[in-house]
């Protein structure tokens, strides 16, 4: 029986799980730190506080339950990897062996360290601790409003670092929450600001210039203060300083200016590109080691062009498949056939019931994108908590 090793259990490992769970004579083992799938497309609702947080995550035990006892759930971190050995040694668990291994171990925010003062004055959003952090923060400074008059009067500043698709969502959900919150209620927090700094003329700067242009507009309407043009160039305590020679004060900073590898996948000795992701053959495997796939935001994946792919939850879903479809063609002594992933569109979120749904050639907007993003989101998510309950019915009726 061959044993495979999942670690990560974001997008592509739960995709990769998913596609092997029902391939005979086979062991599997999925491998996190987190004992949940967080839904990080949800993750700026859940900071804007219209969506609870147990519906942004997916419980890896009872997943992992549900498809039956070859499926093994182990909470812990990965120490580290032997890969002429093939053997990983967590923090707690016994070292374990495997036949093929799939590194779906994500990303970190990557702290730029040419801006003076970055990591020790923002913060990232690229976990659950992250979201929950900035929704208790933000929700803290509400309520001291709410209590005294003269809290209230004072100006508060959020100041969000990087205006791809994570810095235009945040700041737009962030906004639409304050003018939310200010109408509901009699207290002046209108003097709640959100400012948004990109390095480029524009926002989102890899898409469409219609979709840039309506994403602009829409946070204008909102009343996000847009900084353009100008990169940030040191930060000391609560200032943030611009090539420009201006300079913006702040209570919270926010910084989305990018991702980088997981800090394990540099101990393992391949290569990887300068972001620290490993460089995959298009069958998404390691050229060195062929029982190694690396997917999502662990490798760095390119289309049928070349065309490096975004680091997304689309991309991590498809990559996830496709490993697993490949260790499924070896397990028959089949050739693994080329990864090919083609992405079907971005939707951005950008407060309240107002999305962008960008296709390339068609793009839709408001209203009606919203719905189509939120129906997306639950056709990937209601089949998973399914699975989870069904999952826990098993975990129950064994302790009976």
């Amino acid at each position: 029986m061959k044993h495979i090793v999942i670690i990560g259990g974001g997008y592509g490992g739960v995709s990769a799980l998913r596609t092997l769970a029902n391939t005979k004579d086979i062991h599997i083992t999925l491998i996190d730190r987190h004992p949940y799938h967080f839904l990080q497309t949800e993750a700026y609702e859940l900071v804007a506080n219209t969506l609870p947080f147990d519906k942004t995550i997916v419980n890896l035990h009872t997943l992992s339950k549900s498809f039956g006892e070859h499926v093994t759930f182990i909470h812990d971190g990965v120490k580290k990897i032997d890969i002429t050995q093939r053997c990983i040694q967590c923090d707690k668990v016994m070292p374990l062996f495997y036949d093929y291994l799939i590194l779906s171990v994500g990303s970190v925010t990557r702290f730029v360290n040419a801006i003076k003062g970055l990591k020790s004055c923002s913060r990232g959003v690229k976990s659950m601790t992250g979201a929950f952090e900035m929704k208790q923060f933000f929700e803290k400074e509400l309520y001291l409003r709410l209590e005294n008059a003269q809290q209230a009067k004072q100006h508060y500043s959020i100041l969000v670092a990087g205006a791809g698709l994570s810095g235009v969502e945040i700041a737009a959900q962030m906004q639409e929450y304050f003018n939310r919150y200010y109408k509901s209620n009699t207290l002046a927090c209108n003097t709640l600001k959100i400012h948004l700094v990109s390095g480029s003329k524009t926002i989102l700067k890899h898409m469409h210039p219609k979709t840039s242009s309506c994403a602009y507009k829409r946070l204008e309407k909102l009343g996000v203060i847009l900084h353009t043009g100008a990169h940030i160039t040191k930060i000391k305590t609560d200032i943030a300083y611009l090539e420009n020679k201006q300079s913006i004060t702040f209570d919270f900073m926010i910084f989305t200016g990018g991702i980088m590898g997981s800090p394990l996948l540099n101990t393992l000795g391949l290569s990887c590109n300068k972001l620290g992701q490993l460089k995959v053959l298009n069958t998404l495997q390691i050229a060195e080691y062929p029982n190694i796939f690396a997917i999502g935001d662990a490798a760095e994946i390119v289309d049928k062009k070349g065309k490096i792919l975004p680091d997304n939850a689309q991309v991590a879903i498809k990559s996830g498949i496709c490993a697993a479809n490949n260790i499924k063609q070896l397990l028959k002594n089949k050739q693994p056939l080329a990864a090919n992933i083609k992405l079907k569109g971005v939707a951005i979120a950008l407060g309240g019931r107002y999305a962008i749904l960008d296709m390339e050639k068609i793009r839709i907007y408001g209203i009606v994108a919203y719905y189509l993003k939120k129906i997306v989101e639950k056709f990937y998510k209601w089949p998973l908590w399914l699975r989870c309950k069904a999952g826990y019915e098993k975990t129950t009726s064994c302790q009976i």
